[in-house]
């Protein structure tokens, strides 16, 4: 990959590139590496806390990355103490955190029977949404009601193990055929049913919902096996 300046008509070492600002159009002010240091903020091991909040408060769009958190040599009670406190009040903490010469937004709050300590993004960081939903959209009620029922009728308790890659299942299932010498039959998905009209797709939609909900089919089950005892 090379650097080409179009003025001089040659190719730029990157020896010869320097860092600069515009602060105006087509003119800049020279950067260098001493004006950085200056101001580039020391790294350290500790969270400076600024303020708790209730995490619903919070969009997850500002999430970057996780880390688990753990105690410093002889400070096992307070990081209890402080894990339980929010756990409690249902808050989670927000502070600073220098790492790497890079001053992060940080959020603290209990999870995974410990703290989790998520990295976010800064305001100015996040993209503006260029697909907001406008507020002149009309909507029937008759619309709303079966895109309501449509929620109800998906809604459950989140059981992170349920949700399996089916790629990834797909791919074991091929290399296990492979080892043991066998072909592995691929079965297409049968085609979805093409659906023009938001009322009609809504109306599918609740069907299918009804259909395939696994929590009522294993209540029905049970409901089921409970009689088939009683009449024992």
């Amino acid at each position: 990959m090379q650097n080409y300046c179009p003025v001089c008509e040659r190719v730029v070492q990157r020896s010869e590139l320097v860092k600069g600002y515009q602060h105006e159009k087509d003119r800049y002010i020279i950067v260098d590496e001493e004006d950085l240091k200056a101001v580039r903020p020391e790294s350290s091991s500790n969270l400076e806390i600024i303020q708790f909040t209730d995490i619903g408060e919070i969009d997850p769009i500002y999430f970057d990355r996780t880390y688990y958190l753990g105690p410093d040599r002889n400070s096992e009670k307070t990081f209890a103490l402080l894990g339980k406190a929010m756990d409690e009040t249902k808050k989670c903490a927000i502070g600073r955190l220098i790492m790497r010469n890079h001053e992060y937004l940080a959020l603290v709050r209990p999870g995974m029977e410990g703290l989790v300590l998520h990295l976010m993004l800064y305001p100015d960081e996040v993209r503006e949404n260029e697909y907001k939903i406008p507020d002149d959209v009309k909507l029937r009620d008759k619309e709303l009601v079966l895109a309501k029922e449509l929620i109800e009728n998906l809604t459950e308790s989140f059981e992170p193990e349920e949700f399996k890659s089916d790629y990834v299942e797909a791919v074991q299932e091929m290399l296990e055929a492979k080892i043991k010498g066998r072909k592995l039959t691929i079965v297409k998905p049968k085609a979805k049913p093409k659906v023009s009209d938001l009322m009609e797709a809504l109306q599918l939609s609740v069907k299918q919902a009804r259909m395939k909900r696994p929590s009522e089919r294993a209540e029905e089950d049970k409901r089921a096996v409970a009689s088939l005892k009683k009449i024992k």
